[in-house]
């Protein structure tokens, strides 16, 4: 018992410092950069930034091809772009996919005029993105540029964090339009009217679509010439509707000077709202080898100890919100497990203290679990989770075993502790065959083999770490539970028939049986 009490107190110890992540990291054949260029650039500009990156990642000698998109399609960022690698055969390359990227990140930085970043990979759950994301939400503007701007700077500092960006770009050029509500009611134009007239010549508008010699189908978008917006004074000559009419009777067409006053001036790139508030996310990869949850939670306490202007808050999405989630979810899942396992032993063994000896194997497979990660440095993850539910229905079945077959030899009128030898003899075979059967069929699982086979091989090192010592402890622990419990109820069982009244006799009975 002393052994069991000793594995259960180490794995809760080396458990928590493995780290906790949301996905392990995978040695698959493909990846993203994504990159952006100065706000206002045009799409020209990024493409050929986009080429500039794609041409160097193309020298790289495990690069196979690269394929490049920028603009985010109809209404998308102009200066924003990404460019998907794919990489030879992780069988036919020396180095990881970690290393490649880890020598990319620094070459990178090194291309003028753009800004790159490495998108990680989850190809399991989820997809490519930054998977440290915190939304920086507050009521106004101006104080909300501020407190992203000092996250930003402080998550350059903490270790583990790579290639912090932020949703606040800058600044862009714009013209701010301020209609004057008297002179629009004066010549007979609304607000709206000036909103749907301006809108379509600077977004365009889908007028038709065109089919080619070869059967696609195309887009027809009607947008404002360039050259006749490149001033505040050709905007404010844009004809706007009147409801008034002129001398013909035809609706008349004012310039927008006359009701408007139209001035140079900047504005954000983009507005984010988020449950009613403005924000401005962060995203930030993690360096391999740090643990997502610890990154995250030293993001965390960096941004509490800046101390937020009331009214603001940082929010964390992405993988950290995933992994929060899934340790609550697998927590409720344990639980759950272990009361219905309860249930089932205690209605089969009609005990209620048989079957806490069964379940004493349970914990006992915490310490392999630990010692397995540990031996292979992981760290606690989705996978490395499932598989830890997973055992919780395989480990109970040694126990089941063994106190099954006491059970039986004690019914035959065999006493307990010739029983429980018998029982531990008779049933070992069965149970190490069983073990092992389990053991070599995660292996292959859990050499990661293939690719992105590692993200999948914590769940099988878990099950066969678990497997091992609690099958080990089992053997020994369950036998001594399951006498300590026999003893604990017989006990109980004798302190109560003591303490039973005993029924008083009636005198004349006693008389009358006796006789005179």
């Amino acid at each position: 018992m002393l052994v069991a009490l000793v594995s259960i107190a180490a794995a809760g110890v080396i458990i928590p410092r493995l780290g906790f992540t949301w996905m392990p990291d995978a040695n698959s054949d493909d990846f993203s950069v994504g990159f952006r260029t100065a706000p206002g650039s045009t799409l020209d500009y990024t493409l050929g930034k986009g080429r500039e990156i794609s041409d160097f990642l193309k020298k790289h000698p495990d690069v196979e091809y690269t394929y490049l998109t920028a603009g985010g399609g109809f209404r998308g960022t102009p200066n924003q772009g990404s460019v998907n690698v794919q990489l030879r055969r992780h069988d036919q390359r020396d180095r990881t996919l970690t290393e490649i990227q880890n020598q990319l990140r620094g070459q990178l930085r090194q291309i003028t005029g753009v800004s790159a970043s490495i998108n990680q990979t989850s190809s399991i759950f989820g997809g490519r993105g930054q998977p440290i994301r915190v939304n920086i939400q507050g009521p106004e503007q101006s104080r909300l540029k501020i407190a992203a701007g000092r996250v930003y700077e402080e998550m350059k500092t903490i270790p583990g964090v790579a290639e912090p960006t932020s949703s606040d770009q800058g600044d862009i050029p714009q013209l701010d339009v301020s209609v004057d509500r008297q002179l629009a009611w004066a010549a007979g134009v609304g607000i709206n009217a000036v909103g749907t007239t301006l809108q379509p010549l600077f977004s365009g508008t889908r007028a038709t679509r065109w089919e080619d010699p070869q059967g696609y189908q195309h887009d027809v978008i009607v947008v404002y010439p360039d050259s006749l917006r490149k001033s505040a004074a050709d905007v404010a000559n844009i004809p706007i509707s009147s409801s008034n009419l002129d001398a013909n009777g035809q609706p008349a067409i004012v310039p927008l000077s006359q009701v408007a006053d139209v001035r140079s001036g900047v504005g954000p790139q983009q507005i984010e709202r988020r449950q009613l508030e403005r924000q401005i996310n962060i995203s930030a990869g993690v360096i391999p080898g740090y643990p997502l949850g610890d990154v995250a939670a030293a993001v965390k306490a960096s941004i509490d100890s800046l101390g937020l202007p009331p009214g603001y808050h940082a929010v964390f999405t992405g993988d950290v919100q995933n992994l929060n989630d899934t340790k609550g979810y697998v927590a409720e899942a344990l639980i759950l497990a272990v009361v219905f396992i309860y249930l089932i032993l205690a209605s089969l063994f009609g005990s209620f203290l048989q079957p806490l000896a069964i379940m004493l194997a349970l914990p006992l497979s915490f310490i392999g679990v630990a010692l397995a990660l540990l031996l292979t440095r992981g760290n606690m993850n989705v996978m490395s989770m499932i598989g830890i539910i997973m055992l919780m229905g395989l480990v109970t079945k040694n126990g089941i075993l063994l106190v099954d077959f006491t059970n039986q030899q004690r019914e035959h009128g065999s006493d307990r502790e010739h029983s429980i030898l018998t029982a531990a003899r008779t049933r070992i075979r069965p149970i190490i065959m069983t073990t092992f059967a389990m053991v070599f069929g995660m292996i292959p699982l859990a050499l990661a083999i293939g690719a992105g086979a590692e993200q999948r091989a914590p769940m099988a090192r878990a099950v066969i770490g678990g497997l091992v010592t609690s099958t080990l402890l089992t053997l020994f622990v369950v036998p001594v539970m399951y006498t300590l419990l026999d003893d604990a109820a017989s006990w109980a069982l004798s302190r109560r028939r003591s303490h039973r009244p005993v029924a008083p006799v009636d005198p004349a009975v006693t008389d009358g049986a006796f006789g005179d």
